[in-house]
């Protein structure tokens, strides 16, 4: 029973830390712009702060469901069914989480596409007016 928690545990820490290498990535990229390096921060975050929000929200939902999954499953058997006690917050948080995922996924691709446009690694009119 402790062997199945272990590997739960080590595959919800993955998770969890790759997420948080994602959410550094992102970073670096705007720090590799010609926006950043020219000083323009205030650029970037006002163009892609719906992202870098969604993200560390659905890290925070990640990381309290896989809590409160290991929580309710840790010293039990291993056929122990988490559904069955009947937590109400559980499902919801569950729910969040699985709809955060579709946001996270829908704003990151978005912002990676988008970060490949060249006018944000050299100087630009776009830049200019902004």
């Amino acid at each position: 029973s402790s062997g199945i928690n272990a590997e739960y545990g080590v595959l919800y820490i993955v998770q969890d830390v790759c997420l948080l290498l994602a959410l550094i990535i992102l970073f670096l990229v705007f720090f590799n712009t010609y926006v950043f390096k020219a000083g323009f921060v205030s650029i970037l975050i006002r163009k892609f702060i719906a992202t870098i929000v969604v993200t560390n929200i659905y890290l925070a939902l990640c990381l309290g469901l896989h809590v409160w999954a290991m929580k309710l499953r840790w010293g039990k058997d291993k056929n122990y069914y988490i559904w069955d006690e009947g937590k109400d917050g559980f499902l919801i948080l569950y729910v969040c989480q699985r709809a955060g995922s579709v946001l996270y996924y829908f704003f990151y691709k978005r912002t990676t596409l988008r970060l490949g446009d060249p006018n944000y690694y050299k100087d630009s009119v776009l830049l200019r007016r902004q």
